[in-house]
């Protein structure tokens, strides 16, 4: 059955409520209308049933979920006084389709004019209220004049200064309507493309001209916001020549990547156009964020039962073959013999020991012939007439003592890999032993993501280290270890949860 909203339910003259404005009261007001058709018996009951309908549909529109998170997508491409721009509409749509399966409540407009895109902005500022988080995405031509940055609509047609705010919509229009709406308010400007308006209106403004900036000016943050935009302040983005801008290509390859905070997810997008363009381009953000905030969690998460505070998490099993191998990989290529008797000395029965036993064999009686003493001749003012002269031994090649070689301090270069999430990096490591104690200095580059400092033990071959990280975790490393390398597992421990991984690093 359909019903047209306005239409009279009860054959008088008063009309009704609109049925699509409010459903729940129309249905009791057809109730209450057919009941006046019906015995005056039947009246009573069926007044009870709409009174309990009517209570039932208010707790049920006050138990619904509020909006979780909302997004505005906006791609401007035809352009009707300037030559067309033609990637940002795919721009848009494609961000628009990686949202909507990211749980955002998206709606796109594409190529609109000034009208519908203030309409647009205004319906956003509406669904913004009470969710928990809000998204502007904005791909089309922008521009700066005295320090304010506009979107140009589909039709904007700027002659001179004072039609600006009459032709293109302010961009603090949009901030204004997020940042007092949202705990978290994300906005991306892919908007600093060459841009004609901006040529135009310079030439207009004679000797004012210098006050129409290139590309988009930098906005600060209002708090619990991120504004990124396409390339640095002042400079000017590629449109892009596969479909895609570059900035907004990198966005799509990221947004859905798991286990990336927002702000660690640009900086894999900020490397990536960098790498893109020869560093011609270098997106650029502006944070005031108070939380974290992620696209999608971590696939793989250790929730720790709770606890007293004073409880550390439960280190994951160690798999003794994977430390034993690490060990090996670690010294097989050694030149010390100590290197192979500390293998020997944890693992005599090892995967390896033979191998160990034999190289540590042949490189003793490497070191021994390396001492014998080489007959060399007297010098001939000391020998008699008509004589050979008497061989004399050179001076023993002797060891340093083992206190010595307990010290040394190597840089090592190599790997990391966290098997939770998937993820391999290159990594920096400094190791510096003295005796049996240890310290390190780790740097891990995008895309993951470790600098810091650690103290620990070396034990028998073993080098056992621990340190709180720059960026809020605590970092745990235990492997086999050597001036020639350090290899084994690690574990990254944050509020709640775990993340394991390997690493392997080699002196340079």
């Amino acid at each position: 059955m359909s019903i047209n909203p306005g239409v009279d339910l009860s054959g008088g003259e008063e009309s009704r409520p609109s049925c699509v404005s409010s459903p729940a009261r129309c249905m009791i007001l057809l109730l209450i209308a057919a009941g006046e058709s019906v015995m005056p018996a039947v009246l009573p009951f069926l007044r009870l049933l709409t009174a309990v309908l009517g209570l039932l549909v208010c707790s049920l529109a006050a138990a619904a979920p509020s909006k979780a998170q909302v997004a505005l997508v906006v791609g401007i491409g035809a352009y009707q006084n300037a030559p067309p721009l033609p990637n940002p509409p795919n721009d848009a749509r494609a961000v628009a389709d990686s949202l909507k399966k990211l749980g955002f409540q998206v709606e796109l407009a594409v190529d609109p004019d000034k009208t519908r895109l203030e309409q647009a902005i205004k319906r956003f500022g509406d669904q913004l209220q009470g969710a928990r988080a809000g998204l502007f995405f904005y791909a089309g031509h922008g521009l700066q004049v005295s320090g304010r940055n506009y979107l140009v609509p589909a039709d904007a047609k700027i002659d001179n200064e004072r039609s600006l705010p009459f032709a293109a919509v302010d961009a603090d229009l949009v901030l204004t309507q997020m940042e007092t709406s949202t705990p978290v308010s994300l906005i991306f400007l892919d908007a600093c493309r060459d841009n004609p308006f901006s040529r135009s209106l310079a030439r207009s403004m004679g000797t004012r001209s210098a006050a129409v900036g290139r590309g988009l000016a930098q906005i600060a943050a209002g708090e619990g916001s991120l504004i990124v935009f396409a390339t640095q302040p002042g400079n000017v983005a590629e449109d892009g020549q596969t479909g895609h801008s570059p900035f907004t290509e990198a966005l799509l390859k990221n947004l859905e990547a798991p286990g990336l905070e927002v702000r660690q997810m640009l900086t894999r997008v900020r490397l990536q156009v960098k790498e893109k363009t020869n560093g011609k381009q270098i997106p650029w953000d502006h944070s005031s964020l108070t939380q974290d905030y992620f696209f999608m969690g971590p696939t793989t998460v250790i929730v720790q039962p709770q606890a007293a505070p004073a409880t550390e998490p439960k280190a994951a099993a160690v798999d003794p073959m994977a430390v034993q191998l690490s060990l090996w990989e670690s010294v097989r290529t050694s030149q010390d013999p100590a290197d192979f008797e500390d293998y020997l000395k944890q693992y005599p029965d090892g995967k390896f020991a033979a191998i160990a036993r034999r190289r540590l064999a042949a490189l003793k009686t490497a070191s021994l012939k390396e001492r014998e003493p080489v007959a060399t001749p007297a010098p001939e003012s000391e020998r008699p007439p008509g004589k050979a002269a008497p061989l004399t031994a050179p001076p023993a090649i002797t060891r340093p003592p083992p206190e010595q070689l307990a010290a040394f301090e190597v840089m090592m270069q190599g790997t990391a890999t966290n098997l939770t999430v998937g993820t391999s990096a290159q990594a920096q490591f400094q190791l510096r032993r003295n005796g049996e104690g240890l310290t390190a200095a780790i740097r891990v580059f995008p895309p993951l993501f470790a600098t810091g400092v650690l103290q620990g033990q070396y034990r028998g071959g073993q080098c056992l280290l621990q340190g709180r990280m720059n960026e809020g975790f605590i970092l745990k490393m235990a492997g086999a270890c050597s001036p020639t390398g350090f290899s084994g597992q690690y574990q990254a421990e944050a509020t709640g949860q775990i993340q394991q991984g390997i690493f392997r690093f080699q002196s340079n």
